[in-house]
């Protein structure tokens, strides 16, 4: 029996959409619209208004827009003496358009293969229809917000002193363990 992941967390699955995957054949292959993106609904209840993607659903092809198609769902918890809460349900994919970075409009995204001209180095890029416009993807950064130095960090100052000064001459092992370096698939010397 395999739980739900509200109930590994303890918390009610009312506060935490259940999403039923879809079949594999009606997932979408590629993806245009990716976390961070700044995107506008262009139909439902919440038309014309934009947000930032916080969580893009690949299984069910629908996104989570920051405070957009909020729902009010009634729960006790300890936060919430009241038990009303707030929540963003998933948006289709469909019902989001990219906001092209000159004119603040929604468009269609077409991606191309460029090459950038010192390293020869190919890579696909999402370009805006109407204008041509290069729109780049935002890095996920998140993860760098819960970042602290622990007990068994090394200090930045320890770290940029050179531990290792090399000498003319001098291996910079001990012999014996150069050579087993040197030998590493010879188990006896």
């Amino acid at each position: 029996m395999r739980l739900h992941r509200s109930i590994l967390k303890n918390v009610s699955s009312r506060v935490q959409t259940i999403e039923k995957e879809l079949p594999k054949r009606l997932q979408l292959k590629k993806w245009n619209i990716i976390k961070g993106d700044e995107v506008m609904i262009v139909s439902g209840k919440d038309r014309g208004k934009t947000g930032t993607i916080t969580e893009v659903s690949r299984k069910t092809n629908s996104v989570y827009v920051r405070g957009l198609k909020l729902v009010a769902r009634t729960i006790s918890t300890k936060e919430t003496p009241s038990g009303k809460v707030q929540k963003e349900m998933p948006i289709h994919i469909s019902n989001v358009a990219l906001i092209d970075p000159t004119n603040g409009l929604p468009t269609k995204i077409k991606m191309a293969p460029f090459v950038y001209p010192d390293t020869k180095v190919k890579e696909n890029r999402r370009y805006a229809v109407g204008s041509g416009t290069y729109i780049p993807k935002k890095p996920d950064l998140s993860y760098q917000k819960d970042w602290r130095d622990g007990e068994f960090d090394t200090d930045p100052d320890v770290v940029s002193k050179a531990s290792f000064i090399p000498t003319p001459g001098l291996a910079p092992f001990p012999d014996d363990l150069m050579r087993e370096i040197k030998n590493r698939y010879k188990r006896h010397y």
